[in-house]
This record gives C-alpha cells, sequence and structure tokens, in this order.
C-alpha cells in the first residue's frame, strides 16, 4: 500500500459506535488510514465498544474528539457537545469528512469543516426512503459510497446529481491465506452457526424455535447449532436461552451470546455452515469473512446478500420465504456431506471481490485522494 506525500487528514463522523460490521470496519479502516500516514479523528454521539476497544483504536494513533468516557455512558452524547470543538474543525482542513450510516451530525460537520473538504455519505445498509434523515444526509455530502450495488442502484434512481461509489467493509488487515480442502462429511454431525445481532428481522429466534424439527430432517441431520451475536435489547437473547431450556435442547443448541472481534477466526474454524435469514440486510459482513476462511453460507436474499450467490456455486442464497431458506440449507448439506463445496475455490471467489488488497486500495484512494477518486466517477 503506498505512502502518501502529504499529510492528509480524515474526520470519521460515526454517529453511535456500534457493533458488528461496522465496529469491524472503522477498526480496520483506522489501521489502512493510520498505516498511509494519515491524521484521523473519530466523533460519535454513542459506543457499544467496551473501554478496552476504544483503547485499541487509540493505539493506532487516533484521536477521538469525543471523550471515551463520554461514549461508554448509557446516554447518548448531546449533538451540542460538538460545539466545544467547533474553533477546532473550522481551524482544520480535513482532506476527506467520512459520514457512515445515518447522523444529523453529518449535515453538521458538513457545515463546519473547510469548503475544500471532501465530504462522504457511507450508505451501509438500505437506500434511504426520500424526505428521511439518510435521505437529507446524502443529498447534503458531496459523494455517496454504497456498500452494494442494490443500495447504488437505489441512491442514483433518488436522483441525486453526485457521484455514487460502491465500496464493501473492511473484513481484514491483510490478504487472507487459502483455506484446506475440505473432505466429503459423510455422516458427520454438521456444526450450522449463526452469526450476527440478535434482532427480530434477522430471526435468529425462528431458527432456534424451528431448530429441532429442522435438525431432524435429511441430510442435515445430525447437526447442531451454534447462535453467536450481540442483544441490543438485552431481551431476545435471555428469552431463547429460556426456550432452549424449558424444551430441554441444550445439546442440540448453544446461545454463546455476544463474541468479540477477535473470537472470530475461532469460531469460523469450528463451523461447517454459516447461516443468516434476515429479513432486510445491507452487505452482511460476517458472511464474507466466512467465505474468506472457505466457509459455505446460506442466506436470504435480503439487501446485498444476492450479490454473494453471482457465479459463486460454494453458497445457497435462497428467497425470503422461510421455506426457502430451510430447503437452501438441506441443499447445502448434501453438498458438504458430498464433498461438493470447493473452500478454496470460495477463498479465491471472495478474496478477488471483497479481499483486503482490493477493498483497502479502494478506502485509502476514497478518503485520501477523494477529488481524483471520485472525479473518475462524474
Amino acid at each position: 500500500m503506498h505512502i502518501l506525500k502529504h499529510q492528509p487528514s480524515v474526520l470519521i463522523s460515526a454517529g453511535r459506535l456500534g457493533r458488528g460490521g461496522i465496529q469491524t470496519h472503522l477498526s480496520l479502516l483506522c489501521k489502512v488510514l493510520r498505516q498511509a500516514r494519515a491524521d484521523v479523528f473519530i466523533s460519535a454521539t454513542g459506543s457499544d465498544w467496551s473501554r478496552s476497544e476504544i483503547a485499541e483504536i487509540q493505539d493506532e494513533g487516533v484521536k477521538f474528539l469525543t471523550p471515551p468516557n463520554l461514549l461508554l455512558n448509557s446516554r447518548p452524547v448531546s449533538i451540542a457537545h460538538s460545539l466545544l470543538t467547533a474553533p477546532f474543525h473550522s481551524k482544520r482542513r480535513f482532506t476527506s469528512l467520512y459520514c457512515i450510516s445515518t447522523g444529523r451530525s453529518h449535515i453538521y460537520f458538513r457545515n463546519l469543516v473547510s469548503p475544500e473538504t471532501i465530504s462522504i455519505y457511507h450508505e451501509i445498509v438500505s437506500t434511504p426512503i426520500m424526505g428521511s434523515l439518510g435521505w437529507r444526509c446524502a443529498k447534503s455530502l458531496d459523494v455517496v459510497v454504497a456498500n452494494s450495488e442494490k443500495v447504488a442502484q437505489g441512491m442514483a434512481e433518488l436522483c441525486l446529481t453526485k457521484p455514487i461509489g460502491i465500496i464493501p467493509f473492511l473484513t481484514s488487515d491483510k490478504p487472507m491465506s487459502s483455506p484446506l480442502h475440505r473432505p466429503a462429511f459423510g455422516e458427520k454431525e454438521l456444526r450450522v452457526v449463526y452469526l450476527g445481532r440478535i434482532v427480530a428481522h434477522k430471526r435468529p429466534d425462528q431458527l432456534v424455535k424451528e431448530w429441532k424439527n429442522i435438525a431432524a430432517l435429511k441430510p442435515l441431520c445430525p447437526a447442531r447449532l451454534d447462535v453467536y451475536g450481540f442483544d441490543p435489547g438485552d431481551s431476545l437473547l435471555s428469552e431463547l436461552r429460556q426456550f432452549v431450556i424449558d424444551h430441554h435442547l441444550s445439546n442440540q443448541i448453544c446461545l454463546h451470546g455476544n463474541y468479540a472481534v477477535s473470537q472470530l477466526p475461532e469460531i469460523l474454524a469450528q463451523a461447517d455452515i454459516v447461516v443468516l435469514p434476515s429479513l432486510f440486510e445491507g452487505l452482511p459482513l460476517v458472511l464474507v469473512e466466512a467465505m474468506q476462511r472457505g466457509v459455505p453460507i446460506v442466506a436470504t436474499a435480503a439487501g446485498g446478500t444476492k450479490e454473494l450467490g453471482k457465479d459463486n456455486p460454494d453458497v445457497v442464497i435462497t428467497e425470503l420465504e422461510w421455506g426457502a431458506f430451510v430447503t437452501g440449507l438441506l441443499a447445502m448439506s448434501q453438498k458438504l456431506r458430498l464433498g461438493e463445496i470447493n473452500s478454496v475455490r470460495l477463498h479465491q471467489w471472495t478474496e478477488s471481490r471483497y479481499g483486503y488488497t482490493v477493498v483497502a486500495a479502494k478506502w485509502q484512494d476514497a478518503l485520501l485522494q477523494p477529488q481524483e477518486f471520485f472525479h473518475k466517477m462524474y
């Protein structure tokens, strides 16, 4: 990765520092930018990160404009707090203002930084509704980045007369090594893993409550289910744990709850299939991370997820209907038992589209040389 001659600087307006894909992406993005010797600043209105996770970013040389002790409070930080740093912003000529997801603070910062600063709105979930906060953010900033082709097309249909680029989340800080080839599973127990926030639209509750019946079907049987993920409401995970106890399913289902980013390689090393039966998504980072390690996925075609099945014979992407997802899970089980999944091929497919070499270069160019990068899209 090339080092820029002049000292660039990036202001990241992050709204709330959420877990999952956002945390992984921002952590890696800060490393990419710092490796290019850029100054990096983060402003946020709240955080789900731990003190040690914030400290890890600071150790990279990233500066938090919002004091971490305020971010760690349960109550959101008022945008008014940003006024305390107004003199700093108004005197600083940032190379780019990078605004991830929605937030009123994005528009505020656009009006505060130097006119020479290129402001970038990153839509990570779905095309915003006209008149919504997301739409106003996209309309107010200079350029738009979408995680997926579907969202980029939707943004274009909103008649946004500005460049719209497609850059997925970062998944690693270096190219992934190729996994070992997976032999036929035969009659061995399959380890099915759900990775994602424990929220209703991703349907982990339906997966858990119907697992006993699903796992009895051939060729999936014998199989167990492991569920990993953060529960932002602190209630659904508890409900599911009680369900497992009440129905004596602890030998078939394990609800692990939240996991650290550093634990993901170990989790995926134990997985045979990663599943995500969501009703709506952006472009799920966990699915990309699984495929990079040669782990096949079964997921519904929510949002950008459909793109993961394009010319990719080692995954199964189904319609949103629950029955279609179950059918897809059975089809994948058959492929694994017969040895029809090529993990090396799956890894290569993913690295060529979502790997570090490709994606890190795009983010570095977009944020550190935005004039040149986005000029190509006019």
